[in-house]
């Protein structure tokens, strides 16, 4: 549908997904200069940084202002966390003290923080939920399967999102690790849901476990129409891979950052909508800290404008991301990003900077037969400058896949290329191409 010659969302959630993008902007003015006048009177933390910076949230009058407020990283609350010998950081708000707060865990290779949420939260950030996974395509009355872990802020809006959509819904007990797989493939043939939100490297051990059983794949998603998966960005070629194992219809991505970021694709499939009630996303360039061009590659900084629990604003989650502002077809008026990988987890090659969903996405365009296959970049490889990739021994014409694999390297990141064929890989490995030392691999 078009409205004065803009595309419009088909099946809106709800007025706010109907605004011009130049009307969400002005929007978000207003929430993030109430959320930020709010930080400044009832949160320490915002205090002193906003008074050191010289900012007065009252003045703030612009998307643009933001730039006047320092950003921080996860380092500097593990050191406030050191130093206060404390889970408080004075970012956490508590608007009724008659109910206690929950504690929930941000946790990383480079430590584990906590953030505390309340009921008010729940609320807010449930209805904010249940507009992304509308956006996916889950609808009112038919029943969905969540896998999460406990100790996840996203565990503490499942009931509401049952609640929001009035239907039966199953929350697997355990994590997202594979010797739960048997659990998750018990509850879809049980339950024979509509919608599935399951982290991707997830879906490929229950897959497995359904084999090990005698089922076939696809019968566990016969009434499956909607596929949302987390935990790793997908590729074109993943998505095609994963309708073709599973038979659903529509393969759908959700990311965020425990932090407080939301963002999910649409039917167009060009990226993930930025959830506007959750927060608002920049990407910045690491070490300028200014926005970087459309299409470039960013350090991903976000508000979180639901100020309740712990509140972060101008968080750098250290996550790599790019964010295209041009209009989607779908009529969404949000920003779409991509989050492509970590800067942590990033390697120099060629002269570029480098993540591990590059090196899929190059093997998937050149080499097609492997979309699917799970494979380690060696840290060792890296170190003398080459790509060595880990991959399990296919049956036939190895040799002649590895001489194709090896070119394809080469012409993409113009360093060489190696394949060291294995016996297999853990499952978890599948869809997240890690960077890890060939002794932890075994």
């Amino acid at each position: 549908m078009e409205l004065n010659g803009r595309a419009r969302p088909a099946e809106p959630f709800d007025r706010l997904d109907t605004l011009t993008p130049a009307a969400l902007r002005r929007w978000w003015t207003k929430r993030l200069r109430g959320v930020l006048e709010t930080a400044m009177s009832e949160l320490p933390f915002y205090r002193s940084r906003f008074g050191a910076a010289g900012f007065d949230a009252k003045e703030f009058r612009s998307l643009d202002d933001l730039r006047r407020l320092p950003t921080f990283r996860k380092r500097d609350m593990l050191g406030r966390q050191a130093e206060l010998q404390s889970h408080a950081l004075g970012i956490e708000r508590r608007a009724d003290g008659r109910v206690g707060d929950t504690l929930t865990v941000s946790s990383g290779t480079s430590g584990t923080t906590f953030l505390t949420v309340n009921p008010r939260w729940r609320r807010r950030q449930g209805r904010s939920s249940a507009r992304a996974h509308w956006w996916a395509g889950f609808r009112p009355g038919s029943p969905f399967v969540i896998s999460a872990p406990a100790w996840h802020a996203y565990a503490a809006i499942q009931p509401y999102l049952a609640e929001f959509f009035d239907a039966p819904c199953v929350v697997v007990s355990g994590t997202y690790l594979p010797r739960y797989a048997d659990r998750i493939v018990d509850a879809l043939r049980r339950f024979r849901p509509r919608y599935v939100t399951m982290f991707l490297p997830m879906v490929f051990p229950i897959l497995a476990a359904a084999r090990r059983m005698g089922l076939e794949p696809r019968a566990l998603f016969d009434r499956a129409e909607v596929l949302l998966v987390t935990g790793a960005p997908i590729t074109a070629g993943m998505e095609r891979h994963l309708k073709e194992m599973t038979g659903v219809g529509r393969i759908a991505e959700v990311a965020g950052a425990t932090e407080g970021v939301l963002a999910v694709s649409c039917t167009e499939r060009s990226g993930l909508h930025v959830v506007p009630d959750t927060c608002y996303v920049e990407a910045l360039d690491p070490q300028t800290r200014e926005p970087v061009p459309a299409g470039r590659r960013g350090s991903m900084v976000h508000c979180f404008l639901i100020p309740e629990g712990s509140v972060y604003l101008r968080y750098d989650t250290e996550d790599v991301i790019t964010r295209d502002d041009s209009p989607c077809a779908c009529g969404l008026p949000s920003p779409r990003i991509k989050i492509v990988g970590r800067w942590e987890a990033s390697f120099r090659l060629g002269g570029e900077t480098v993540v591990a969903y590059d090196v899929q996405l190059a093997l998937e365009e050149a080499v097609p037969e492997t979309v699917g296959m799970p494979f380690v970049i060696s840290r060792e490889g890296l170190n003398c400058g080459k790509l060595r990739l880990l991959m399990p021994e296919p049956e036939a014409r190895a040799a002649a896949l590895a001489e194709r694999i090896v070119a394809a390297l080469a012409e993409r990141f113009g360093a060489g290329g190696e394949v060291a064929w294995v016996r297999e890989l853990p499952l978890q490995f599948k869809g997240v191409a890690p960077v890890l030392s060939e002794t932890q691999v075994g």
